[in-house]
């Protein structure tokens, strides 16, 4: 029976030497470094060049072209810019919108239109109620010349222009406001 006994307590001794053999190994490596002052290089340089869109502003009735910090990823983002609020810089200049409702905008490849043409289409979001907008004449110029800025877009369409479609849509011009630029 002795004999017996030493064949069992051989095996779980060796498996006990095996697992505190392994715990010590596994937290001699645990990354606890001692404490102290550690160089971690230079100061953080940025190397990014931002581009900038053009905003339309309204200074009375007449429009200013406004550059601001474009976000990449969002070729759009001049048009729900203007119903934001004015910055304090701009503010001081006397600009304000006249654009109160936020706006979505979409591009549309028209089959009949050249390749590189495409429409910019100017809308609420689709959180808004789908009813008649009335935009002032200084906001529809907002709107066509901020649209027509924006690299590529030959034609815009605003939910609720002067002399929309029966649907709803109508063509807006920068050009058609040149008493306001």
């Amino acid at each position: 029976m002795g004999d017996r006994l030493v064949r069992l307590v051989r095996p779980a001794a060796v498996a006990l030497a095996a697992a505190a053999a392994l715990a010590v190994v596994a937290t001699a490596g645990c990354g606890v470094r001692p404490t102290g002052v550690v160089s971690a290089g230079g100061p953080v340089e940025a190397a990014g060049n931002s581009g900038t869109i053009t905003v339309y502003l309204a200074r009375g009735k007449h429009l200013k072209a406004v550059a601001r910090p474009e976000l990449p990823g969002h070729p759009y983002l001049a048009l729900s810019q203007l119903s934001v609020p004015v910055t304090a810089a701009e503010k001081l200049q006397g600009l304000h919108t006249e654009v109160r409702r936020p706006l979505v905008a979409r591009l549309v490849r028209v089959a009949s239109l050249p390749k590189d043409d495409a429409v910019l289409v100017v809308d609420l979001p689709d959180t808004a109620p789908r009813r008649p907008v009335h935009w002032s004449r200084t906001a529809v110029a907002q709107i066509a010349c901020t649209a027509e800025a924006v690299p590529g877009i030959s034609s815009v369409r605003l939910w609720s222009a002067p002399n929309a479609d029966e649907d709803g849509w109508g063509r807006i011009r920068c050009g058609d406001y040149r008493d306001a630029r």
